[in-house]
C-alpha cells in the first residue's frame, strides 16, 4: 500500500518533468504527506466532452490540488468512513467507489518517493524511503472524482471537492522485501496512455500499466530512514535522510 509520501519538488519543477501545460494549483514541498492532505494531481483536461465522457477538441495537461482520499460522487461526504487513499488494481473495476473513475477520470500523482515500514524479527517496524533519486520523480497511477457539497449554494466555488486515490499492485520483485504491495508506477509511455481520457479504462489498460509498473519499480532506490517519519506532525528534509 501507500500511506505516506514525499513531494520534494516545486510546482514548476513538477510541470517540467510531467510536461504540464498549466499549473492550476500550487502546493508547498512536503516530506510527510498523510491521508486527507491536499496533493498534486496531473490530468489531461478537455474543455468539452461528449455524452459518453470522451474529450472533444484541444487537450490541456494541468496540475491541480486534490484531497488524498477519494470521495465518490454518491457519497454523503468526506467524513464518511475511512479515506479511500488506495485502490487495488486487481479489484478496482469491481468497486462502486472506483469503477466509474477508471473509465474516464484517471490522473497521475507526482511523488519524489514514499515511505513503507518493514516488520523486523523482534516485531519493531523499520521505515524505508523508496524513491526516484534526488533529481527524479515517480508518477503514481491515480483516479480522481468530483463531489458536490449539497449544503453549499450554487455560487460558492468551494462546493465542489476534488479528491484522488492511488492505485496499488503486488510489489515488483526488487521491492517485495520491503512490502507486499507498491503503488502502480507510470513510465513516460504509460503516463500518456493512462491520462488520455479518449481511451476508456478497462481491464486491458490496467494490465498494461501493471506490467510496465514492475519495470519502473525495478529501478527505484530505497534506504532506511528514522522512526520520526511515523509521526504525522514530523516535517523537514531530514526525514528522507538515510540512517
Amino acid at each position: 500500500m501507500c500511506g505516506r509520501f514525499v513531494v520534494a519538488k516545486t510546482a514548476g519543477q513538477i510541470a517540467t518533468i510531467f510536461e504540464v501545460d498549466e499549473i492550476i494549483d500550487e502546493l508547498p514541498i512536503s516530506y510527510n504527506i498523510a491521508p486527507t492532505n491536499r496533493v498534486g494531481i496531473v490530468v489531461d483536461r478537455a474543455f468539452e466532452r461528449s455524452e459518453d465522457g470522451s474529450p472533444i477538441g484541444e487537450i490541456s495537461r494541468e496540475l491541480h490540488a486534490a484531497r488524498w482520499g477519494l470521495v465518490p460522487r454518491w457519497s454523503k461526504g468526506p467524513g464518511e468512513g475511512a479515506p479511500l487513499i488506495n485502490a487495488r488494481i486487481e479489484t478496482v473495476l469491481e468497486k462502486p467507489s472506483f469503477k466509474e473513475s477508471v473509465h474516464r477520470r484517471r490522473c497521475l500523482v507526482p511523488a519524489s518517493g514514499y515511505y513503507e515500514w518493514v516488520v523486523q524479527a523482534d516485531g519493531s517496524k523499520q521505515p524505508y524511503y523508496v524513491n526516484a533519486g534526488d533529481e527524479g520523480m515517480l508518477g503514481f497511477a491515480g483516479l480522481y472524482e468530483w463531489w458536490l457539497d449539497p449544503t453549499k449554494s450554487t455560487d460558492d466555488p468551494t462546493r465542489w471537492l476534488l479528491s484522488t486515490t492511488i492505485l496499488t499492485k503486488p510489489s515488483a520483485p526488487e521491492l517485495s522485501h520491503i512490502h507486499e504491495r507498491n503503488p502502480v508506477f507510470l513510465s513516460g509511455e504509460t503516463m500518456d496512455i493512462w491520462l488520455d481520457s479518449a481511451i476508456e479504462g478497462d481491464l486491458d489498460l490496467l494490465r498494461a500499466i501493471g506490467q510496465d509498473s514492475d519495470l519502473v519499480g525495478g529501478e527505484a532506490l530505497f534506504h532506511k530512514v528514522g522512526a520520526s517519519v511515523g509521526k504525522v506532525s514530523s516535517a523537514g528534509a531530514e526525514l528522507i535522510s538515510a540512517i
